[in-house]
């Protein structure tokens, strides 16, 4: 049986470096700006966010991949969207301080018809918006529009981000899933 201290005298032995002068992955080219065909390749939700204080959402982050058909030098980039936001009527036994914020979906409901989905409107003329899931939407082909988001490091070096700002519909068709097809 070990005891403590040579566990932790093991430990020293397993030591990592990064040497810079050793690296040899190339750069990799920044993204310009401008508008991408892609497709959605995953979906993260973060639920029940509290917004200003004021306010309930789910907020909903996509990764494209752009196309490498159509732009062939930049196989295999991926780009991150900025937040969906889709505000929710609050259940004010739970929160009894926040508000309905629904005149703001606009942004969310544009993210969804990008993503195939077609809205339908209730009696009372709101539009009923889906509860978007990655299984939903992964596949499917957008159109995006990419700006260079720029910020500084911890060295003072300034540095580019390229950031999906918009999504359209594509008019590529979506790939069919399998439980789509008729046989």
């Amino acid at each position: 049986m070990s005891n403590v201290s040579s566990v932790l005298d093991g430990l020293d032995d397993n030591q990592a470096f990064y040497d810079p002068s050793s690296d040899t992955a190339a750069p990799k080219k920044v993204i310009g700006e401008g508008t991408y065909n892609a497709v959605v390749q995953s979906l993260t939700i973060k639920r029940d966010v509290v917004v200003k204080g004021k306010y309930l959402s789910d907020i909903f982050e996509a990764v494209y991949k752009i196309d490498d058909e159509r732009h062939s030098d930049l196989k295999g980039r991926e780009v991150k969207s900025k937040g969906y936001f889709r505000f929710k009527t609050p259940d004010k036994k739970k929160y009894p301080n926040l508000d309905d914020n629904q005149g703001q979906n606009k942004g969310y409901m544009i993210f969804s018809e990008a993503c195939g989905f077609d809205m339908e409107k209730n009696e009372q003329g709101k539009y009923v918006l889906p509860m978007l899931m990655e299984g939903d939407i992964a596949g499917n082909p957008v159109n995006i529009k990419v700006i260079h988001d720029k910020w500084t490091d911890n060295s003072g070096e300034e540095r580019i981000t390229p950031l999906a700002i918009n999504v359209f519909k594509s008019d590529k068709a979506p790939a069919l899933k399998a439980e789509d097809l008729p046989f």
